[in-house]
């Protein structure tokens, strides 16, 4: 009787593919690993225990959607989309936010799989609109990702919780 060997080729981690998930948990450790990720790059502070918390309510609570980069059980890229209703348009519309893929998994399209998520996600919810706001550096790239509705200039008044502390 002869022995019957399989040989299979090596599977490396550039043939994992990457799928888009949809964050079920608040409470993955990946979320908070990658928002960080993003708050450094940014030069801004990890989020607090209690914003953490606050965070998990709206995701609970549905207010915010996070989507997930995964390759394999490994999450390398994520954006959300923030539910809100619009007096302009008198109905649900959605603001795109947290865009942050990886060093070391950029100029490989997991940000256009992103933004396609989030705006198949959206159209599926009824939004009528996906919205950004970015700094005139990420202008184009928002532009090349689908985002061609120029609305003029975002202006804001920040920090209302520090103004109320001092």
């Amino acid at each position: 009787m002869e022995k019957q060997i399989t040989i299979r080729e090596t599977i490396t981690e550039k043939d994992v593919p990457i799928v888009i998930k949809v964050l079920a948990e608040p409470e993955d450790w990946q979320l908070e690993k990658l928002e960080n990720g993003f708050l450094k790059e940014i030069g801004e502070q990890p989020p607090s225990e209690e914003q953490w918390a606050q965070l998990s309510q709206a995701i609970r609570d549905g207010r915010i959607t996070f989507f997930f980069a995964m390759r394999g059980y490994r999450a390398v890229g994520m954006c959300s989309v923030v539910k809100h209703f619009s007096t302009f348009a008198c109905t649900d519309t959605g603001v795109f936010e947290d865009f942050y893929v990886e060093p070391a998994f950029r100029k490989k399209g997991i940000a256009r799989m992103l933004v396609q998520a989030a705006q198949n996600w959206s159209r599926e919810q009824g939004l009528s609109s996906l919205t950004v706001c970015c700094a005139p550096c990420d202008e184009q790239m928002y532009q090349s990702l689908g985002f061609n509705a120029q609305l003029g200039k975002t202006f804001a008044k920040i920090n209302y919780l520090m103004e109320e502390t001092q």
